[in-house]
């Protein structure tokens, strides 16, 4: 998600310089894939999790359809549909790969 940069007031507050702070990796987005991006950062807690809680198992596809109707029809939300089950694809395996491992097994 976008966080604005650190103002020196606010490292100085905190007892740093503005030095200490990286520099914002700034991501340029290809104008074809804003709607599906903009999607993505509202998801939030539109995601299925397993009774049991830990991974979600994907999003909630009832809750996105009426964000994506807003953004597109036609052939464009049929694409707009493909970008999104990328990046729920994408999310998960990354979910999945930081996720607690279970030392048992």
């Amino acid at each position: 998600m976008f966080e604005p940069p650190v103002t020196e007031a606010e490292a100085q507050a905190a007892g740093f310089e503005l030095e200490d702070y990286p520099e914002p990796e700034i991501i340029e987005v290809w104008p074809d894939n804003e709607a599906a991006l903009d999607i993505a950062m509202m998801i939030g807690t539109r995601w299925v999790y397993p009774a049991m809680g830990g991974v979600p198992l994907g999003v909630r596809w009832e809750a996105i359809y009426p964000l994506m109707d807003r953004r597109a029809s036609g052939e464009a939300w049929d694409e707009l549909h493909e970008y999104m089950m990328v990046i729920e694809a994408e999310a998960l395996a990354t979910l999945r790969e930081f996720a607690p491992k279970d030392k048992a097994k």
